[in-house]
């Protein structure tokens, strides 16, 4: 039975009354390193965090030693396990979500495109590449070079196909760990793209020098 006395304890959420029906999917997500808001399915899973987001603190922070955090504000704000400022403590192997730098840089001109440069009508997957292609050719060697790198091949000379295939499984991959939406052509970011801005905070502040440097 809950705890008598109504203090809220690791155990806590096993109690909520959509703990049978919710908890595994939210456990399995968050140990993957997705992020939850007020968004579309999420809303139902967000919502059981919010409420019972002290136990889970406890239970996530003693059975598995990282921690359950709620990041943004108000109708912007997430939630995510964080596994960049802590080890991934218990948390098996499997789980361990890395973006490749390839997708990072993907995240940074998306950024500038829309928060920077302020183009925030751009929702388009196909106008995106093209404006990546357009507008960035210059860092598109570099990302090229990061691509193989990462595959771990010799760089030869890059084409826009390589380039936007590697955009639009960024996006996937975004969509994923639950940063953006993706339907079809149309992307929107959510709150929890500002979890790049955390995370890369030093590299976005001098973004145009981190850009350069794929020069």
């Amino acid at each position: 039975m809950e705890n008598e006395s109504n203090k809220v304890s690791l155990s806590s959420f096993m109690y909520s009354p959509n703990s049978e029906e919710l908890f595994a999917t939210i456990d399995y997500a968050l140990k993957d390193g997705v992020h939850f808001q007020k968004e579309g399915k999420q809303i139902k899973l967000y919502n059981f965090i919010s409420q019972n987001e002290e136990s889970l603190k406890m239970y996530y922070n003693t059975f598995f030693k990282v921690n359950l955090v709620k990041g943004g504000e108000d109708n912007a704000s997430y939630y995510y396990l964080d596994f960049i400022n802590s080890d991934r403590g218990n948390i098996s192997d499997k789980h361990r979500h890395i973006l490749k730098s390839e997708y990072v840089i993907i995240g940074f001109l998306i950024y500038k495109i829309m928060f920077i440069d302020r183009d925030f009508g751009l929702d388009s997957t196909q106008k995106l590449k093209e404006k990546i292609r357009l507008e960035c050719d210059d860092y598109k060697q570099g990302i090229y070079s990061l691509i193989a790198k990462s595959k771990n091949i010799t760089p030869g000379n890059y084409n826009d196909d390589i380039i936007d295939k590697t955009i639009q499984s960024a996006l996937e991959e975004f969509k994923k760990i639950g940063w953006i939406t993706l339907e079809k052509d149309e992307f929107h970011t959510l709150p929890a793209f500002d979890r790049l801005i955390k995370v890369y905070e030093e590299y976005i502040i001098n973004i145009d020098e981190t850009l350069n440097e794929l020069k």
